[in-house]
């Protein structure tokens, strides 16, 4: 069997709603443990490009392969295999407003019927990696913005999947936790070797995701480090959209020369 290359592949992808192209031919891979960034202003496609991924919508023409294997035709039986190997963080957390935090990270556990003793050494374990253990009797509406966040990303880590979709998961937070949440998805890239895909619109978590890095002492403390003159980030890759069309894909470094005007004043 030949080795699987890419965690994600988009080949030629194109979707239209009616006489709207949202994607026009987007090509691009993801390799195991990278971070693809996606940006781009409102409706360019970023968050249609997670719906793809998750089977939610079918392309009109082009491939989508999944830990290298093409899910374009898979039906939702077929899909929901496919679910399993993925994390899904979503903008706004979308807990379930009637359910605990603990019940909350728990409910794939307990719809696949995992022993209650299991279930609860796996839950407490993903709310401590996310710093909430003790929170975990809490109900969602009791939560900050930014905790709800970090249980969608804990709920997200459920099954150690290694690949992880984030949909805008600083949108509306203050920059303090919206690094916090940066932070989260640095340690799952660096130490975990998570590959994901993480759309935003904001210079502050590009800054930090692109420039940063976590590593782990003989202690077991983790320390956040900046990239520096000398070094760049070979895990973490950019594409830029603009209706419908990727206008740019490449590093960071790369996107700040870039002379597209377009490109220039989003990074303003």
């Amino acid at each position: 069997m030949a080795e699987k290359l890419y965690a994600l592949e988009f080949k030629d992808v194109s979707l239209a709603f009616g006489d709207r192209v949202v994607l026009n031919r987007v090509s691009f891979r993801v390799r195991y443990g990278e971070s693809k960034i996606v940006m781009g202003g409102s409706g360019t496609g970023k968050s249609t490009i997670l719906r793809l991924v998750l089977g939610l919508l079918k392309p009109d023409m082009g491939r989508i392969f999944v830990d290298g294997e093409d899910i374009t035709d898979f039906n939702e039986e077929q899909m929901m295999g496919v679910r399993s190997k993925i994390g899904m963080v979503f903008q706004e957390g979308a807990l379930f407003d009637s359910l605990s935090v603990y019940d909350n990270v728990a409910f794939r556990l307990r719809e696949q019927h995992v022993p209650e003793h299991e279930i609860e050494q796996v839950v407490v374990r993903m709310l401590r990696f996310v710093d909430l253990e003790e929170a975990m009797d809490k109900m969602p509406n009791q939560l900050s913005g930014g905790m709800r966040r970090r249980v969608g990303i804990a709920r997200a880590l459920v099954g150690s999947p290694k690949i992880i979709l984030y949909d805008e998961p600083t949108a509306g937070l203050d920059p303090i936790t919206a690094r916090t949440i940066c932070e989260l998805v640095l340690k799952l890239r660096d130490l975990e070797e998570v590959s994901s895909i993480f759309v935003t619109h904001r210079l502050q978590d590009i800054e930090v995701l692109a420039r940063e890095y976590v590593i782990r002492d003989d202690k077991g403390d983790l320390f956040f480090e900046h990239e520096g003159d000398r070094m760049c980030l070979i895990n973490t890759k950019f594409i830029m959209l603009r209706e419908g069309d990727v206008i740019f894909s490449g590093t960071n470094a790369e996107m700040h020369m870039s002379d597209d005007g377009y490109i220039k004043k989003f990074l303003t």
